[in-house]
């Protein structure tokens, strides 16, 4: 008999359940996987929803659950999947966001100058010496993370515009924030996978479902991840950590963790995988008094939610902000910003034609959007762009 270890999941009301003793669950404790419950899905996002609190363990749970129930359905559906290439893909989706830095997305490239990509590829590494877990199941896992692999759907279902990854954060997010936007039916999307010549196509049944999805994901971008109090605190933050690195590379000794003083000084990776958002936040605190004044200000701002400001602004605006921040004395470098973000819902066109949302209609393959009754796909494959100014708020007063 098989023993499992459950771990209940609030967003799906359901539990996720691992083997004893498999890849999977040697790689969940470990302590690559373990530091995911310190580091927030959402980053600074909880001084603005504050339900936003969950973290990349929970989520990385979540896409390997979902990554579990698609393979299943695949094989309702009749398409065969060899054991070893299912659990290279339920790893692949459990590990994908091990390389993350604290705080996600928000300090992304700050304290480290890679991504999160090329940071869990490196962490592979550590992964085989620290869990056991066998080189040749890693390298295939590899293949998937770098979409090398030469079955196309063992990438696509962990990442491309339609995987699990997105299907589980957009639900997730939506769950621990409360908006509503990210309710997506999971089930019929999963439901209506097919595969065609290794590459991952849905069936026209769940047309509804794929089209609510793209919408969805449109609106939890602009309400969620791009909302302007959250943009507010992921540059509040990144200018807290762009100020310790300058301080400790001119030979400054704060009073910061070993960990964290290492990978922003010296770019250390074995450092940067003792990181958690806890770090970040016991050093904010500390430093909320430091003697210099500049590090002490934005610290002390965080601590007490005084944000900046984030306002759309016109190319001639952010000049004449600019010169206000100067006039008050304040250096542009720490106390402005400019953030221009910006997001397709989807984009219907891929020069390989492998990254896009492929519909099996009778016996035949299109596009989604060329198989839509309206334009609604289309209309929302369109670049929505803002440009913003980011300020102290009495910057606005003047």
């Amino acid at each position: 008999m098989k023993r499992h270890k459950l771990f209940m999941d609030p967003v799906y009301e359901e539990f996720v359940a691992v083997e004893k003793d498999s890849p999977l669950y040697r790689a969940i404790s470990s302590r690559l996987l373990q530091r995911l419950r310190y580091v927030r899905q959402l980053g600074p996002c909880y001084l603005v929803y504050p339900g936003a609190e969950h973290t990349r363990f929970q989520h990385s749970l979540g896409v390997s659950w979902l990554t579990e129930k698609a393979l299943s359905y695949l094989e309702f559906n009749g398409f065969k999947v060899e054991p070893f290439v299912k659990e290279a893909v339920k790893l692949a989706a459990l590990i994908h966001d091990i390389g993350h830095s604290p705080f996600s997305h928000a300090l992304e490239r700050f304290i480290l100058p890679q991504g999160h990509e090329e940071l869990t590829v490196y962490a592979l590494g550590l992964l085989e010496e620290e869990a056991g877990i066998e080189r040749e199941l890693l390298k295939e896992v590899e293949k998937i993370l770098k979409k090398e692999h030469p079955l196309p759907f063992t990438y696509q279902l962990v990442s491309s515009q339609l995987d699990c990854d997105r299907l589980d954060y957009l639900r997730r997010d939506s769950f621990y924030t409360g908006v509503a936007f990210g309710r997506i039916d999971y089930n019929r999307i999963l439901i209506s996978a097919l595969l065609e010549d290794g590459e991952l196509v849905w069936s026209f049944k769940g047309f509804n479902a794929l089209e609510a999805y793209i919408m969805s994901r449109y609106q939890m971008y602009w309400a969620v991840y791009f909302h302007r109090g959250n943009l507010s605190a992921q540059v509040l933050l990144q200018k807290i950590v762009k100020r310790i690195k300058e301080l400790l590379l001119s030979g400054e000794n704060l009073p910061i963790n070993g960990n964290l003083k290492r990978a922003l000084k010296d770019g250390d990776r074995e450092a940067f995988f003792n990181l958690t958002d806890g770090h970040l936040i016991c050093a904010i605190y500390e430093l909320k008094e430091w003697k210099e004044p500049v590090l002490r200000e934005l610290c002390g701002r965080f601590v007490r939610r005084e944000l900046f400001r984030t306002v759309e602004v016109s190319p001639s605006l952010l000049l004449e902000l600019r010169e206000r921040v100067e006039k008050m004395g304040l250096n542009p470098e720490y106390y402005f910003e400019v953030v221009e973000p910006s997001k397709v819902a989807y984009s219907y066109y891929s020069p390989d034609e492998k990254d896009v949302i492929k519909v099996k209609v009778g016996d035949r393959v299109e596009e989604l959007s060329s198989v839509a009754p309206t334009d609604a796909v289309k209309a929302l494959s369109r670049k929505v762009s803002k440009t913003y100014a980011v300020v102290p708020p009495e910057v606005l007063e003047q």
